[in-house]
């Protein structure tokens, strides 16, 4: 790492100060933690999202952003989920919806010496900076149509995980007008029954089971709630090539220019903005307890 990595400097018309850069920093670190171990299992990943436009437009962080995003395919996502207990000890801290206390269809490394504070009211749970892991699933692509079916089974598990009543409420409307059997009934409410974190297993589980069914994937929410990333070819990611980031390397899918421009349009034009997360509170020199201790 060159000395000079935490000077101050403007990047492309931004100010980045030496509190970003430290915050880059320990990110960068706990990546090539998260790196060493995905060689050692044989587990492939890629930069994705506004850390593989970074590394593709900026050569490193866009100026104006403040974490790392990684991808994997459902298959070797599942296997890094198993092992990263056991391979991320302090100060490093593996965060999924098995190891703390939020539900969420994604997972974190956390490094809890810092702050990186996203949910001010759950005190209880590791909140130190971070690095977000996005598990990549077959989606709809159009071609095999018997998916649409498995699509809406997927919806339907992830609402019942997360409202649950709703789901009961609408099959029994369902089961009145003819539209559900009673055996759909009785499966959803048994599957509500179940606590939460075996709801969620069974979700990931089904998930897995149908990878690989359909040519087109991504990160499951981004198809239960839609938003303006849509859907990728699973032969994008066919091979790795490696691209400049800060004073390292990182992975990214061949067709990295096919991903960046699914995912946002014309990508070489940009506009700048302040941080990527305005309501995360960002101290790389302070704990997360210590920092709810004294301030929240």
């Amino acid at each position: 790492m060159d000395n000079n990595f935490f000077n101050e400097e403007m990047r492309c018309d931004f100010w980045v100060d030496e509190k970003r850069k430290k915050v880059w920093f320990i990110e960068l670190e706990m990546l090539t933690k998260f790196d060493e171990v995905c060689k050692k299992h044989g587990l492939t990943y890629w930069a994705g999202y506004g850390t593989l436009l970074g590394g593709v437009r900026h050569k490193g962080f866009i100026p104006w952003d403040d974490d790392i995003d990684v991808l994997m395919f459902r298959d070797d996502y599942e296997k890094f989920q198993a092992i990263a207990p056991l391979e991320f000890a302090w100060p490093y801290f593996f965060q999924s919806s098995y190891t703390d206390m939020r539900i969420w269809p994604f997972s974190k490394i956390r490094d809890s010496r810092t702050t990186g504070i996203e949910f001010r009211d759950q005190r209880g749970m590791n909140q130190g900076i971070f690095m977000d892991i996005f598990p990549l699933d077959s989606v709809q692509d159009g071609v095999n149509h018997s998916f649409a079916d498995i699509f809406a089974i997927q919806r339907m598990l992830w609402n019942l995980i997360t409202n649950p009543l709703d789901v009961l409420l609408d099959m029994k409307q369902s089961l009145l007008e003819g539209k559900a059997s009673s055996q759909d009934v009785k499966y959803c409410l048994e599957f509500s029954k179940k606590d939460i974190r075996e709801r969620f297993r069974l979700f990931e589980a089904f998930n897995l089971a149908h990878f690989g069914e359909t040519d087109d994937v991504n990160y499951i929410m981004e198809e239960l709630i839609p938003s303006h990333y849509k859907s990728m070819k699973k032969e994008w990611f066919r091979e790795t090539v490696y691209l400049p980031f800060e004073y390292m390397k990182i992975p990214a899918p061949i067709d990295y220019d096919k991903v960046l421009t699914q995912c946002y349009g014309d990508y070489h034009q940009f506009i700048q903005g302040g941080s990527a997360h305005e309501n995360i509170i960002l101290n790389p020199d302070l704990p997360y307890d210590q920092y709810f201790a004294k301030y929240l």
